[in-house]
């Protein structure tokens, strides 16, 4: 290991224990909403080893993050302070990991600046002590395309089942990872013996899910592998439509979707914590999208860029400069990012003052991503392989999927891409600098 990549990993490992350490045991700071169901779910599994939420069958949470939390002693005297221990461990490994991908799709330099960027990146510093699903997801799909990157260069089969096994994998721990599959599908398509490895691919990751749906079925009665789909489908797809269409707010869309939501449950007679419910939660949110096809793809659309957004507001909120649940969100998607800006901030000068070296972070990153893809086009080199068309439709997948529930934190499982992609910029004009300076010299 390199002088140089070890300053960075020990700098990664650095600003995240700083944060933790900043904001230790502040409940506040490290949880929210989804981290409470999460840490209410562990619990259960923790003491009375069911999958429970008040005394009811989970169907909207996977079991993949409470297991974590569980195995990492959540019960113990740290309560989840090991979890975040080492959730900061392995976030610093993702790092790495970043470093190995960039090298192997463009080169060492690449691979450094790469790593130095996510060992930077404040979405990736704040999620990796928060009590929250995406770190370890974002480190499981990056772990399966770099076994990808493997088979796709040595034709092996087992790097394709350990990759097909932890995409399984990340899909326990959040079921939006069932994107992924068809994206290596397609990309196993157009290799050697297409069929078997494709048809190979989905029989491990089907395998892996199926009992979870069998459990589902059993328990609950639910025909699928986690209801949160229906409730994002009513709650934020459908809210953002129904928003847009009656020329309201987003927080009252969801308002009064939940009022009709509960009146139906009322009149058929359903427990709000049954399938049905979640059937009806589903049902709801499809007709309106059906209703307003066109107006469903603008919204999504649009909102989904959301996740490219900076995210030093999260690191603000931990360290108790900023606050959230204001309904930023709402105003952002009403009003636009101006008036979400002025909304959030309320004159917070030193939270704006603090958000500029992120600002220009992601501004050297975005505009080096660009200058790398130019400078192939140019050179007519588009040719990344089918690991390196792999990434670029993820990256185009995971930040399109978010809808109107986007905020940055949806970019973290393409965070490591998006570097890699900068830092092949940065390396590009580091060494076209070089090669202008040689010739300066030669002159």
């Amino acid at each position: 290991m390199s002088k140089l990549l070890l300053s960075i990993l020990l700098v990664a490992l650095a600003g995240r224990a700083a944060l933790l350490c900043f904001v230790w045991r502040s409940d506040s700071a490290f949880t929210d909403i989804d981290s409470r169901e999460y840490l209410a779910v562990a619990n259960n599994l923790a003491t009375e080893h069911t999958f429970e939420t008040n005394s009811y069958p989970e169907i909207r949470r996977t079991p993949g993050y409470p297991v974590f939390l569980v195995a990492c002693g959540l019960t113990g005297p740290l309560g989840y302070g090991i979890a975040q221990i080492v959730g900061i461990l392995l976030d610093v490994l993702l790092v790495y990991m970043t470093y190995v991908l960039g090298r192997r799709l463009v080169s060492e330099t690449a691979g450094l600046w790469a790593a130095a960027l996510q060992a930077l990146s404040p979405l990736a510093i704040a999620l990796s002590v928060r009590i929250l699903t995406d770190s370890i997801f974002t480190l499981l799909i990056t772990a399966g395309i770099l076994l990808l990157a493997r088979h796709f260069d040595e034709g092996k089969w087992w790097p394709l089942a350990l990759a097909a096994a932890l995409t399984a994998t990340a899909i326990y721990v959040r079921p939006v990872g069932t994107i992924f599959v068809p994206i290596v599908v397609i990309v196993l398509l157009f290799r050697p013996r297409r069929l078997a490895n494709a048809a190979s691919f989905l029989l491990i990751v089907g395998a892996l899910m199926a009992p979870w749906y069998v459990r589902n079925y059993v328990v609950a009665g639910y025909k699928g592998f986690s209801s949160i789909g229906e409730w994002n489908l009513l709650y934020w797809e459908g809210a953002g439509v129904w928003a847009k269409t009656h020329s309201i707010s987003l927080l009252e869309a969801q308002h009064q979707l939940e009022a009709l939501y509960n009146q139906r449950l009322q009149l058929e007679h359903i427990d709000a914590a049954s399938p049905q419910a979640a059937r009806i939660q589903g049902q709801m949110g499809r007709d309106i999208l059906l209703a307003h096809p066109v107006t469903f793809v603008r919204v999504h659309i649009v909102t989904s860029l959301v996740s490219l957004l900076p995210a030093s507001w999260a690191v603000l909120q931990m360290l108790g400069i900023t606050s959230g649940g204001r309904g930023t969100v709402s105003v952002l998607q009403s009003e636009g990012i101006i008036a979400a800006s002025k909304h959030y901030f309320s004159g917070n000068l030193l939270a704006l003052a603090l958000m500029i070296p992120e600002l220009v972070l992601m501004a050297i990153r975005y505009l080096a991503g660009l200058a790398y893809a130019l400078g192939q086009l140019r050179l007519r080199k588009l040719n990344w392989g089918p690991t390196g068309w792999l990434a670029v439709i993820a990256i185009v997948a995971f930040l399109l999927v978010g809808g109107p529930a986007s905020e940055p934190r949806f970019r973290m499982p393409v965070e490591p891409l998006l570097n890699i992609a900068g830092g092949a910029g940065l390396s590009l004009l580091a060494n076209r600098k070089k090669l202008h300076l040689a010739a300066d010299k030669r002159r």
